[in-house]
């Protein structure tokens, strides 16, 4: 709503009567910048934001128990049996009041409430026995079992179309049947694992692990075996009396798998739908509910998605330890990824949850400190790591693209793309890509594709952090700077307020100094004052005015816009954190207090950034939170600042 407001617009008395044209008065009328005098209609198209902040509530209480306790029994010096169990137990209430006269589908008011409950309890038998094999060899065996169990539940209902005005502090909210909904959702998940461990020590330089999971799922067909395998050879010893004083090889290999989603066996049923393709649509809550069989076929032969992954990998110090580095290069196959795979109407359903994808990574990564000084009363230690990776969808099952996210610009899964690829309407080129050159119209335009296509990849080129540790006497400062280059992002919140006239860009003013053509064809004169830009896209300069921003393809909503333009280089910087502490520990702060020590500590998170090409918009945050699809910007919450202070005391 603010966002979508004109800057001069005064947001100050949201709230009012608005009396019509012939004295009829409608009190609680909400003002908005399209409602301005609170307007015929009760709906204000977008909030005035003070609207959001006092009239609207949305409330969560979060409740949270968590326990584990362990037990280790030693029958010998070289035996040792642990049990160990643990519970996390959860419960999450929201609620949500929109009053009458908010704006959009909450119009005629809106309550709703959410109860969730979740609870996850494992329990873990571990067996470990030392033999000594003699000649500088050593075996550990490690034998152990897991039992894990999830259960989770979510009630929700919704009353809408209040029959009386109300407010936020109403305890009564009254409605017809057919405009109250209630909903629930479960879950349970179970798995037991079996895994073993043998690690083999010899000549004191020699490191060979051998391991092995067979994990029984309640969301898998039959139950998997993942090995593993690492080998590390230590040879710093044979360097003596050079700089570096410790040296490691190592190579690993290993399977790991990632569980199909839960209950999607059986096909079920689904219900809350309408037949809106018919002239009468049919709403099947105005009948009392009903079901039908769910459109998503069930898959009784799911199995787990496999990565297999290589590593190489040297670790390396120098200088006393002083000097530390690791370098690491990997590559892995992922198969049989789980996806919603399109089916034909023939059979009676649009999709089948399917174990048909596959793609592939490859990176390398180095990590690495420096101890620049380390002394009774003062020390500095700077560590950094910096990492590459490159990825490629490489079968869909015949699926052309598949969705991660929603929107206009998308981000999807392309075979031969990387993962998260932006995809969208763009600007016709000559050689059909992105970064082509243009194919202009006759007045210098850009035209628009007649099909989506790839926009851009949203994956960086590379990442990197460095940071600083710093220790004088009691006082501790910790620094972390992080920097991400490359990547692309769409922020979609800016492309659509050009539309509304709001952003910076579309508040230029000019006097043209020669004829120029706008977006519609019509000739602007030379010595006219106009409020826009002048650009060239390649074939001239041309007038970017109302009629590029608003009504052409330059700005604004749907598949119809130059998105292409929408994307920006994510490169950006920033202070991840910063930490200030002192510690009081001296012997007479310990004979006063009886305490052995309190430490404060102050952190800040978040605290600057720096962007090479965004504005007003972090590419950390993302439209669909935590997902495969990612680099998309929709009017999404910013990222949070924090500040944290900690008191620790130690008895």
């Amino acid at each position: 709503g603010l966002l979508r407001t004109a800057p001069d617009f005064d947001i100050e008395h949201y709230k009012g009567t608005y009396v019509s044209s012939s004295g009829v008065e409608y009190g609680g009328r909400q003002r908005a910048y399209r409602r301005y005098m609170g307007g015929s209609s009760s709906n204000p198209i977008y909030n005035n934001p003070l609207w959001t902040i006092y009239e609207q509530k949305a409330g969560t209480k979060v409740d949270r128990f968590i326990m584990t306790n362990e037990m280790t029994i030693t029958p010998d010096d070289k035996t040792s049996l642990v049990v160990r169990t643990g519970i996390d137990a959860w419960g999450d209430n929201r609620s949500w009041f929109f009053p009458i006269g908010s704006s959009g589908s909450r119009n005629p008011g809106v309550f709703a409430e959410d109860a969730l409950t979740n609870r996850e309890v494992n329990y873990d038998f571990i067996a470990r026995r030392n033999l000594d094999l003699g000649s500088n060899l050593s075996l550990n065996v490690t034998a152990g079992y897991n039992w894990w169990d999830r259960a989770y539940n979510r009630t929700s209902f919704n009353i809408s179309s209040f029959l009386v005005n109300t407010d936020k502090h109403t305890v009564n909210v009254n409605t017809s049947a057919e405009a109250s909904t209630v909903e629930n959702s479960k879950m349970f998940i179970r798995s037991g694992r079996m895994y073993g461990l043998l690690s083999l020590a010899a000549m004191n330089n020699l490191y060979v692990n051998l391991s092995a999971v067979s994990e029984d799922h309640s969301t898998i067909s039959d139950p998997y075996l993942y090995p593993a395998t690492d080998v590390a050879y230590q040879f710093g010893d044979m360097l003596k009396g050079t700089p570096l004083s410790f040296g490691k090889l190592r190579f690993s290999w290993g399977q790991v798998g990632v569980r199909p989603k839960a209950h999607r066996f059986e096909t079920l049923a689904e219900s809350g739908f309408s037949y809106t393709s018919y002239s009468d649509p049919l709403d099947i809550s105005l009948f009392g509910g009903g079901y039908r069989v769910d459109d998503d076929k069930g898959n009784p032969d799911l199995k787990p998605e496999l990565k297999t992954e290589t590593e190489f990998g040297v670790d390396l110090r120098f200088l006393d330890d002083r000097l530390a580095l690791s370098i690491t290069s990997y590559q892995n196959q992922i198969d049989d990824m789980l996806i919603d795979v399109s089916k034909s109407p023939s059979t009676g359903y649009d999709t089948q949850y399917m174990n048909a994808a596959s793609m592939k990574n490859k990176g390398i990564e180095l990590d690495g400190s420096f101890l620049l000084m380390n002394q009774a009363d003062k020390a500095l230690d700077l560590y950094f790591n910096w990492a590459k990776n490159e990825n490629e969808v490489t079968n869909l099952a015949g699926t052309e693209m598949i969705p991660l996210g929603v929107g206009s610009v998308n981000s999807v899964a392309i075979v031969g793309h990387p993962l998260g690829a932006l995809y969208g309407t763009g600007s016709q080129t000559e050689d059909g890509t992105v970064d082509g050159t243009l194919i202009l119209t006759a007045n210098g335009f850009p035209q628009i594709t007649s099909l989506p296509i790839v926009l851009g990849n949203p994956n960086p080129d590379w990442r990197g952090t460095i940071g600083l540790n710093a220790r004088w006497k009691n006082f501790n400062m910790n620094v972390l700077f992080e920097h991400s280059q490359g990547g692309d992002y769409s922020p979609r919140t800016q492309w659509v307020l050009r539309r509304f006239g709001t952003t910076a860009e579309t508040a230029g003013a000019v006097t043209t100094d020669k004829e120029l053509v706008n977006f519609d064809g019509d000739t602007i004169p030379s010595g006219t004052f106009v409020r826009g830009n002048i650009h060239d896209f390649g074939g001239g300069d041309v007038l970017l005015d109302e009629t590029w921003y608003r009504h052409g393809i330059g700005g604004g909503f749907g598949d119809n816009q130059a998105y292409n333009f929408a994307v920006k280089d994510a490169t950006f910087s920033r202070i991840r954190e910063l930490s200030l502490s002192y510690t009081f520990t001296s012997p007479a702060f310990r004979e006063r207090t009886k305490l052995s020590s309190i430490t404060m500590r102050w952190t800040g998170r978040n605290l600057f950034a720096w962007y090479k090409e965004l504005v007003g918009i972090d590419p950390a945050t993302n439209q669909a939170g935590v997902a495969n699809g990612f680099g998309l910007d929709y009017f999404t919450n910013p990222s949070t600042k924090s500040n944290l202070f900690t008191v620790s005391v130690n008895y």
